[in-house]
């Protein structure tokens, strides 16, 4: 192996690295004794300069056509894992620019260089196609997701989110284990590509590919692997819960069609994945809208949501398809960039009443803060699926995704598909009012409290930002969708 040419393509990794290690230095060195506030300030400006210089490297690197495959899958830089990167390295910098105004915890170094080792695991899950790379990188956005969980030490109900959050974190990671051992046992390669070569169908090969869904259907938090997602949505840092609904789910995502994409040529497999997927997808559709329907409290509801949207978009995935693939990450990364936008919007009330919001305490919020209510409105109607935004034309290519397979299919075959998107399409009618329940209390009721959530200028146009791109791919999809279907080869 070339180690020179290695560090050549880890460039942007390494100025994350290197920019956790002077976060840390400067708050424990030239910091030392400075108020909370002036430490939290200046460590966030430390870590916002250090990820902008590793997004301008990575687009850099992409511009320039850097096409590398390192070892066994080790690292594979194209393209489409370049640009992901580069999304994922920009929008840590919108999370930490929001963690930036609340004092989380007294270890403020410590706090950022978590959230910056969880963006470095994040951009090795979508460059890498081997198997034992994969559950690093997994392990280390998953323990650092952890411990930011629980960084709220007065809050005992931050702890005991985080509690959960590692018993069954712990639990899926220890099923995709075993799960990747018997893929690596049937293939004897550690390359994600040995499972399209595999040529006769093997218990032990199904058995691995359902423990694999099983870990990585946690990470997503899909049904039935959903049940810390609520919790931890709740009591959760604000930054970290719209980090955990977002960037890991984005990385994860990109792994998990990583392994199909070799299984969708191999047809031995189909017989295993897609009654699974098709399953989840429907679980997912159901509980997720239904539990959404009951909540009062914001961050539960997105929570909810998110395992609905999760369902959405395996009804894409199950496909199987190039076309399925390229929708799967269209609209992870529009619902991303959505709901990221209604967690910088929740947090800055949360802030503002010093306790978690609840659907009623934004009445009145559209008088006083004119200009987050009509953010939010855009945030809430793209993950409402409504046109023109992003969030509607993501179900469009889902669906559409769906049915052209079944049509290739032909009767009989395809009835599966038709049902699935069918089911899609009712929960998606059902989701329209618990969003509406909140857009009413955000935009027409009239509130007692005063309700008047501020954000800086930096935060507010990032905030705005969020919402050009989400009003960009929806108006003009089509530079989006058509640079994934030209790389949905991966």
């Amino acid at each position: 192996m070339d180690y020179l040419r290695l560090l050549e393509v880890l460039v942007p990794d390494v100025i994350v690295l290197v920019t956790l290690f002077v976060a840390l230095g400067f708050d424990y060195g030239k910091l030392k004794g400075a108020t909370l506030e002036l430490r939290n300030r200046c460590v966030a400006n430390i870590v916002s300069a250090g990820l902008i210089l590793a997004v301008l490297v990575t687009f850099s690197q992409w511009q320039g056509g850097l096409i590398e495959t390192i070892g066994e899958g080790q690292l594979v830089l194209n393209p489409l894992t370049l640009v992901f990167k580069c999304l994922l390295f920009g929008l840590t910098i919108i999370v930490v620019r929001f963690a930036s105004s609340t004092s989380i915890s007294e270890h403020v170094g410590e706090y950022y260089a978590m959230l910056l080792l969880a963006t470095l695991g994040m951009g090795f899950l979508v460059t890498t196609r081997n198997l034992l790379l994969a559950f690093v990188a997994l392990e280390l956005v998953s323990l650092s997701l952890y411990a930011l969980t629980a960084f709220r030490r007065n809050s005992p109900s931050s702890a005991e989110a985080a509690i959960k959050y590692f018993a069954f974190g712990g639990l899926a990671s220890a099923f995709l284990l075993f799960g990747l051992s018997y893929i690596y046992g049937v293939t004897n390669s550690l390359h994600f590509e040995s499972l399209a070569l595999v040529k006769e169908s093997s218990p032990l090969l199904f058995l691995g590919l359902l423990l694999v869904f099983v870990g990585l259907g946690f990470k997503v938090a899909v049904v039935p692997f959903h049940l810390w997602a609520p919790d931890v949505y709740q009591c959760a840092p604000t930054p970290v819960a719209g980090w955990v609904a977002t960037g890991s789910k984005i990385a994860s995502l990109f792994l998990l069609l990583s392994i199909l994409k070799p299984v969708s040529e191999n047809s031995a497999l189909h017989v295993v994945v897609l009654p699974a997927l098709s399953a989840i997808a429907s679980a997912s559709m159901l509980i997720g809208n239904l539990g959404a329907l009951r909540q009062r409290n914001l961050k539960r509801l997105l929570a909810y949501s998110g395992i609905a949207n999760m369902g959405y978009l395996l009804v894409g995935t199950v496909a199987l398809s190039p076309d399925g693939f390229a929708s799967s990450l269209f609209y992870v990364l529009i619902y991303s960039l959505a709901n990221l936008g209604a967690f910088c919007v929740v947090g800055a009330l949360c802030d503002h009443l010093g306790r978690e919001a609840e659907i009623d305490d934004f009445k009145g919020c559209w008088q006083r803060s004119p200009a987050l209510a009509f953010a939010f409105l855009f945030f809430f109607l793209s993950l409402a699926g409504i046109p023109p935004l992003a969030g509607f034309v993501g179900k469009y290519y889902l669906f559409f995704a769906a049915i052209g397979k079944g049509h290739q299919l032909g009767a009989g075959l395809g009835d599966g598909y038709y049902v699935l998107v069918g089911l899609a399409l009712v929960m998606s009618v059902i989701s329209l009012y618990y969003y509406v329940r909140v857009l009413k209390a955000f935009l027409v009721a009239e509130g007692e409290s005063d309700c008047s959530p501020k954000l800086d200028s930096m935060q507010l146009c990032l905030v705005y930002t969020l919402v050009g791109a989400v009003l960009f791919l929806g108006v003009f999809p089509g530079i989006a969708i058509d640079f994934l279907k030209a790389t949905a080869a991966f």
